[in-house]
């Protein structure tokens, strides 16, 4: 490739995906060094970016149409893009705004508008590796997976003040909700393990959309968890991560940002192909993941599965065991 100035990369979709592109940009920084590297993210997901030294700019997708936001981006005369998520909208996007190397799949349909393509299944690999593989492909060297969090002071402060009742004993950070973005572990289930839990320092949390969720599953428990729902921003929800010594939930954004501070998590994951662990687990090896031992060739889940619901399968007990084996080794 010809000297490279500018990079855009593209990762405009959830808080997970945008964690696991991290190790991408250290890439992309260590192979271009003095480039201007900018990255294309959803507002909400911004705070997963601060102080990130392999950065320089963060552009927001507002959810505008694709000549608007085309027409943006092509002000800032980009020479990469690297598309890590292949939507229909992002190449488009990308073609219009002039940008001249355009690297992304080459196993999707919209592969045709990109003209450096990657000839890796996403679902073969761990989603790290796939978006390592786009970045070497715009020069990104170095293959490290290590994910760098930075958290910010006022957070770290607010956090200690929400636990400051909590005595000296670990703490196990527990999040029922996933938004929709896998099949979830039952209600009865999460409440069944909070009472096992009794006596030790559990945490709830969740976001405002996961309140009626929340008071679901605590209900008319004996054990008095410390519920945070809908009490913490994201920037604030990584502060108060990083005090925890165990994180339990299901497959979604709060979970690999636990991993992505370097805590052990156990992790729920449903037997679904495309929402397996062998391309979404958290890394690091202080982790429990368990999926139910079913045989599944679904792409999505309904109740009309004869195996629904499968997530039964993994019991309370079964969890309580994964958290004795990481909190006494």
């Amino acid at each position: 490739m010809e000297e490279i100035k500018k990079i855009l990369v593209v990762r405009n979709d959830r808080i997970g995906d945008l964690i696991l592109s991290l190790p991408a940009l250290s890439s992309l920084r260590k192979g271009h060094p003095e480039a201007h590297i900018a990255i294309l993210v959803q507002p909400y997901s911004q705070d997963i970016l601060y102080n990130n030294p392999d950065l320089d700019e963060i552009i927001l997708d507002e959810g505008q149409g694709i000549l608007p936001l085309a027409s943006k981006i092509k002000k800032k005369r980009f020479d990469v893009a690297v598309i890590l998520y292949p939507s229909w909208r992002n190449g488009w996007v990308c073609a219009l705004s002039g940008i001249p190397i355009r690297v992304g799949t080459g196993f999707k349909p919209v592969g045709l508008l990109f003209n450096q393509r990657v000839y890796i299944h996403r679902k073969e690999c761990h989603e790290v590796d796939y978006c390592l593989k786009l970045a070497e492909k715009a020069g990104g060297t170095g293959k490290e997976k290590e994910i760098r969090l930075w958290i910010k002071e006022e957070e770290r402060l607010y956090a200690k003040e929400m636990l400051k009742d909590l005595d000296e004993s670990p703490i196990i950070g527990i999040h029922p909700g996933s938004l929709g973005s896998a099949l979830n572990w039952p209600e009865s289930h999460f409440s069944r393990l909070i009472e096992l839990l009794r006596g030790k320092n559990v945490v709830i949390t969740g976001s405002k959309d996961e309140e009626v969720l929340i008071k679901r599953i605590l209900g008319k428990l004996g054990a008095n968890p410390l519920n945070l729902c809908g009490k913490t921003s994201l920037s604030q929800l990584i502060g108060l991560f990083s005090f925890y010594d165990l994180f339990i939930g299901p497959s979604t954004g709060p979970m690999h940002i636990a991993s992505g501070l370097g805590k052990p998590v156990i992790a729920l994951f449903s037997p679904i192909p495309s929402q397996s662990p062998v391309k979404w687990g958290p890394l690091g090896e202080r982790n429990v993941v368990l999926m139910p031992e079913v045989e599944c060739h679904q792409k999505r889940c309904s109740s009309g599965c004869k195996l629904y619901n499968c997530m039964e399968r993994i019991t309370p007990e079964r969890v309580l065991e994964g958290v004795y084996s990481i909190l006494h080794k």
